[in-house]
């Protein structure tokens, strides 16, 4: 065999090679193996983040929920939307506020699909159901008790918009009951114009068919509206003293709604309290 290799280096050279091509190959498949193992994976995860974090900035699962929500809306709510060339494509460094009319608990979920920004809603304490805390905590939700503890409410949305961010409210304190009536604002809104110099983008929200509650409202088909209004933009100096009454002037030009002056009904304190607390253990907990 020796006498052989040294008369014929090149063929058991040859041999050689053909011995170990089984074995590169299996090499190969297996380093292929891992590839699509974990880089692919990985890369589907990667896109999928990417995707969800431009739809909801710094929060993908939000994005991807946002995502889902509009085909729900368009074809199972049959939202209607008007004025949407009202709402700014890009959001200065003085923020924007959302403020609008709120005939149903599905509100807030039309906005934050028609607007294409991250909003951070306020949000009354009452509503924020402990098993969906996941859901208020990643959405920044501002929690409004309507009491004392209000004034880190508002303390909070101002520096939010301060910063650049996107606020949506409801200055009506709750939903219209009875609907397509308009309820006087409260002072929160006052305040935070004061303190900011953001445009405000006005929203009239015709809810369609009424549901019993406002959960109720998201499992049935309520054909609502949203109507963009107008961008109200501040002056100089911010906005003015009258510049509350002056978006309630105009949503009650445009609707042709009556006001119902009678006061709304107090949130149970209960109610409140553990939502809070609920709300407050999510946060510890994260």
């Amino acid at each position: 065999m020796a006498s052989l290799a040294a008369e014929f280096p090149e063929v058991c050279a040859s041999a050689a090679v053909v011995a170990e091509a089984p074995e590169i190959g299996a090499l190969t498949g297996a380093v292929l193996l891992l590839v699509a193992l974990v880089a692919v994976p990985t890369a589907l995860v990667a896109a999928a983040l990417a995707i969800g974090d431009r739809s909801f900035r710094g929060q993908p699962l939000i994005g991807w929920l946002r995502l889902v929500a509009i085909p729900y809306l368009r074809y199972f709510q049959r939202l209607r939307v008007e004025g949407r060339h009202l709402v700014p494509a890009r959001v200065g460094q003085d923020g924007l506020i959302i403020v609008a009319t709120h005939g149903a608990g599905l509100d807030p979920v039309s906005l934050t699909i028609e607007v294409p920004h991250p909003i951070r809603w306020m949000m009354s304490a009452e509503m924020m159901l402990p098993a969906l805390g996941w859901l208020w905590r990643r959405m920044r939700i501002i929690p409004v008790a309507f009491d004392a503890r209000d004034a880190a409410a508002l303390k909070a949305a101002i520096a939010h918009v301060q910063s650049g961010g996107v606020l949506g409210i409801f200055p009506e304190g709750g939903i219209e009951r009875p609907p397509r009536m308009l309820r006087p604002f409260s002072g929160g809104l006052r305040l935070i114009l004061s303190r900011t110099k953001a445009p405000v983008l006005v929203a009239v929200i015709d809810p369609g068919e009424v549901a019993d509650s406002a959960y109720a409202a998201l499992f049935k088909p309520t054909h609502p509206t949203i109507r963009f209004l107008a961008l109200v933009e501040p002056g100089p100096q911010g906005h003015g003293r009258e510049a509350a009454e002056s978006i309630f002037a105009l949503l009650r030009t445009e609707t042709g709604w009556p006001v119902n002056n009678d006061p709304m009904p107090p949130a149970n304190p209960e109610t409140v309290a553990r939502n809070l607390a609920a709300y407050a253990a999510r946060g510890d907990a994260e």
